[in-house]
């Protein structure tokens, strides 16, 4: 459940952050990446920890450990080219993009996840019907 926490909170500031850019509070937008790089490093290295050790055991778990750990440099990146920028400029493109790239990798992380677990309740209240 931590881990899941943790996910969130990554999404959660990696959201912000475009948010703020689009709001135009770009020192706010680096800041909130600055905060998301430690967390989505914890993520992915949990989520590649747990492909490692085995308890990941699904094909799915290591696609969705591997799209995590293809964020965190996109992350990085994102808030690495908006350092020398803190006196409130717009960012330069490829920090926009590094921004909206982790967004689609959380966003095809969020549609594997969703597809995988509705099979699993369907099945589960076709056999409750029985």
């Amino acid at each position: 459940m931590r881990a899941v926490r943790i996910r969130l909170l990554t999404i959660g500031l990696v959201l912000s952050a475009a948010l703020a850019d689009a709001a135009g509070a770009h020192e706010l937008a680096y800041y909130a990446l600055v905060a998301a790089v430690p967390l989505g490093s914890l993520a992915a290295l949990g989520a590649l920890g747990s492909v490692l050790d085995g308890s990941a055991v699904e094909p799915l778990d290591r696609v969705l450990a591997a799209l995590s750990c293809v964020a965190v440099p996109f992350i990085l990146l994102g808030a690495a080219v908006r350092a020398p920028l803190l006196d409130n400029n717009p960012p330069p493109t490829i920090g926009a993009t590094c921004v909206l790239v982790c967004l689609a990798l959380f966003a095809l992380h969020a549609l594997l996840s969703a597809t995988a677990s509705a099979p699993r309740t369907l099945r589960a209240a076709a056999r409750a019907a029985k």
